[in-house]
């Protein structure tokens, strides 16, 4: 069964009609188990997302929590785990500049650098590695509308409609994409490594090579993985140890993800970052994969290879980011960022700026509702 993102917005009537109906995304268990509600007003408030006890909070709005992490450790492996919370997160996906093909006619905003234009209005929260190279076969992708490489059948896909709303499953199963989600962009690897909350019996299988070509053909090396919650939120996890498919699969599970997929292994491509504040425009993101070989800093100025751009939702619960959507999947079409909702405003939201110290930013100063 997919799991989604679920809505993060929303909770007008009028508003629901202009996102899209809950049930036609197929989220209905995650928003409820998320706190979100539906009523006939204008205005609500919501539960924000709460610190998590095992969690270290890294970023946080008046919505609540928008990024924390934490280390797992399976045998003698230390994993780095880092989690999008699914209400007060959006997340992108942009392309390297050498792969995967026709990567220079993607639009700036989703080109091989954060774009600070669009993607600096709401403010970066955290960056992560994407899969593959193209010529691994792993599976297709889509950016902006843009077919880099064919979609396959059967592999594990996250996909990105235009409000960064994302959902996990097998291409091509039963309500795989949810029905009424709208696709603006799609990554593939390989199959599930995660299913049921259970590493699959292909994670655990001595047959390592099924995971990717390795470097020096040994079977342990650094990787990295991406899952999602019970409750719909990322959990992007890696190690810069060597390590197998199992225990990857099982660093996903013990992190809270009910289904998960591989993204790129061996030790010059996993990379993290994430800021105690949203950024703007470039900056420190404090928050790494341990023993990584490069800041993830380099996604700021461009770098080879795929990867994703997680950034944050309006304080206000009745606003969102969003961008136009795609008419085609056959040419690029960007998708430069907009508020849209009710009573929008641009507002400096509550952030953390060191691990358990907060800092309370003023109120809204400029009313905007493009919409």
């Amino acid at each position: 069964m997919p799991v989604s993102r679920p809505l993060a917005v929303g909770v007008a009537v009028s508003l629901l009609a202009g996102f899209a109906a809950l049930g036609a995304l197929g989220v209905g268990a995650s928003t409820a188990a998320s706190g979100s509600t539906t009523t006939s007003t204008t205005t609500t408030t919501l539960a924000p997302e709460r610190a998590q006890p095992g969690w270290t909070v890294a970023s946080r709005s008046r919505r609540g929590v928008m990024v924390d992490y934490r280390n797992v450790i399976v045998g003698a492996t230390t994993f780095r785990a880092v989690r999008l919370r699914a209400r007060t997160t959006l997340l992108r996906w942009h392309v390297g500049s050498t792969d995967p093909n026709l990567a220079a006619r993607a639009p700036r905003d989703a080109g091989s650098a954060i774009d600070w234009a669009t993607e600096g209005r709401p403010g970066v929260v955290a960056v992560f590695n994407g899969g593959f190279k193209q010529a691994a076969g792993a599976g297709g992708s889509v950016a902006d509308g843009l077919t880099l490489a064919p979609i396959l059948a059967g592999r594990m896909t996250i996909a990105l409609n235009a409000a960064g709303q994302w959902s996990m499953g097998r291409w091509g199963s039963a309500n795989f994409p949810p029905r009424g989600f709208a696709v603006v962009s799609l990554r593939q690897n390989l199959g599930a490594l995660v299913w049921n909350a259970r590493p699959t019996v292909a994670a655990l299988s001595a047959n390592w090579r099924q995971w990717g070509d390795t470097l020096g053909g040994v079977p342990a090396v650094a990787r990295s993985g991406l899952g999602v919650d019970a409750r719909g939120n990322l959990v992007y996890v890696a190690t810069m140890q060597p390590t197998l498919p199992g225990p990857l699969a099982r660093a996903l599970v013990a992190a809270g993800a009910v289904m998960g997929m591989e993204l790129d292994i061996n030790p010059y491509w996993p990379i993290l970052g994430a800021p105690f504040t949203p950024l703007h425009r470039p900056g420190p993101m404090p928050v790494q994969l341990p023993m990584s070989e490069h800041s993830p800093t380099i996604y700021e100025t461009g770098w080879q290879r795929d990867f994703f751009v997680a950034l944050a939702e309006p304080s206000s619960w009745t606003c969102r980011w969003t961008g136009p959507g795609v008419t085609s999947s056959r040419t690029p079409q960007p998708q430069p960022l907009r508020l849209a909702g009710l009573g929008c405003r641009t507002q400096t939201p509550t952030t953390t700026v060191a691990p358990g110290t907060t800092t309370t930013a003023p109120s809204a100063t400029t009313t905007t509702n493009p919409s």
